[in-house]
């Protein structure tokens, strides 16, 4: 019998011990559960639109075709304020930012300290042993001599490039393309 009450006992003392270490939720956690129980409301009442076909996902898919495979174009080059070019040349593919990056720009840098550790990011020096601008009008274009010889033209301003054959027009201060394409968008719409 002593035996039987002295396990009832020590369970009803654990039982008790559970009961006690548990606790409402805190403010934070309360704050967590509303939005979640907004975001699914909103998502119930208000579902993200479906769509079988996107030209905006075509035309970047297009642009990434003709850099890639470096499909005939034709680039103007101006200076801020001036309404004409200063300069145009044939071209292969679209203009790259100077910003633009073959290698990660970023380098994971641990951290450690007596109360821990941890990791960050610092800047990474490209391979040619310079670190690229965050920000800059530098544009490489891959220009074609008469002759149809590649030579890269670095400019610092404003560029313009079109798939297609093209002249200036300095009468009216427009582009105006005198062949035809060298590459098709594709779009959902029929011409």
């Amino acid at each position: 019998m002593n035996r039987t009450l002295i396990i009832a006992a020590a369970i009803l003392a654990g039982l008790l011990a559970i009961a006690g270490c548990t606790h409402a939720p805190n403010a934070q956690q309360q704050e967590q559960a509303q939005q979640a129980n907004d975001t699914r409301s909103i998502l119930n009442n208000q579902p993200l639109p479906h769509y079988n076909y996107s030209q905006i996902r075509q035309t970047l898919i297009d642009a990434q075709d003709i850099a890639a495979n470096g499909t005939a174009t034709t680039s103007f080059f101006f200076n801020l304020g001036s309404r004409d070019p200063i300069t145009s040349c044939p071209s292969l593919g679209l203009p790259v930012p100077n910003t633009a990056q073959l290698s990660n720009p970023e380098q994971i840098a641990p951290i450690s300290s007596q109360w821990g550790g941890g990791a960050t990011t610092l800047p990474q020096m490209d391979p040619y042993g310079i670190y690229s601008p965050a920000a800059s009008e530098g544009t490489y274009v891959v220009c074609l001599t008469a002759s149809g010889k590649p030579y890269v033209n670095y400019w610092e301003g404003p560029v313009q490039t079109v798939t297609a054959p093209a002249v200036w027009d300095y009468g009216t201060h427009t582009l105006k393309v005198t062949g035809a394409p060298t590459f098709v968008a594709r779009t959902k719409r029929k011409p």
